[in-house]
């Protein structure tokens, strides 16, 4: 795995503070991590959207022990975090958050797939909406999603591929500011993706 941005990285995945366990797009918040892109505050509240494929808070929470994290999902699933099983487009959250994290999750949201999740096709523009009201002002919210130079938005096997447009259109909205972004290479057949960290405005 490798990424290209405004520097490419050359570090080892094994090297780094926080521990992916392989998993691709884990490797990806990995290396964001380790370039400094993320900054959580002291005791900071967080909310993982997505929490139920890959385990990001056990190794999260070993790296920084005094956050605060919620995660939701469709799916139910255990992890050391609080977490609510239900539909985020309708959740209503008991809090405000300092950051957001959402692990190769965005994409799918609306598109049917997981256990028969709810079907909404602009489910991806209307979380993103939920998220800016979620954050605190100033807050962040990291996400990674299948990425295509060229070429219109695609919907394809349960998710969604980006171009910068789309990108622009259904993620940011003008509610959010781009602040870091990396294009993420992988023997994968879903590569390449985008990282990105975007501040609420």
């Amino acid at each position: 795995m490798s990424t290209t941005s405004s520097g490419a990285s050359s570090l080892k995945i094994e090297d780094l503070a926080y521990q992916c366990g392989g998993d691709l797009c884990l490797s990806f918040w990995a290396l964001a991590y380790e370039k400094g892109w993320i900054e959580f505050p002291p005791n900071a509240a967080v909310l993982e959207i997505g929490c139920a494929e890959a385990d990001w808070q056990t190794p999260m929470l070993a790296a920084r022990p005094d956050l605060n994290i919620v995660g939701i999902d469709w799916r139910e699933c255990k992890r050391p975090g609080v977490v609510a099983r239900g539909d985020v487009l309708t959740w209503q959250s008991p809090s405000l958050f300092d950051a957001v994290v959402s692990i190769s999750a965005i994409e799918h949201i609306g598109l049917g797939g997981y256990e028969n999740a709810p079907e909404d096709a602009e489910g991806d523009i209307k979380t993103m909406q939920r998220v800016h009201e979620w954050l605190r002002p100033g807050g962040w919210c990291y996400l990674d999603v299948p990425f295509q130079e060229h070429g219109p938005l695609l919907v394809q096997d349960g998710y969604r591929r980006y171009n910068a447009q789309a990108i622009e259109d259904r993620l940011c909205q003008g509610l959010f500011a781009i602040e870091q972004q990396a294009k993420c290479l992988a023997e994968h057949p879903d590569s390449p993706y985008m990282a990105l960290l975007l501040r609420r405005k």
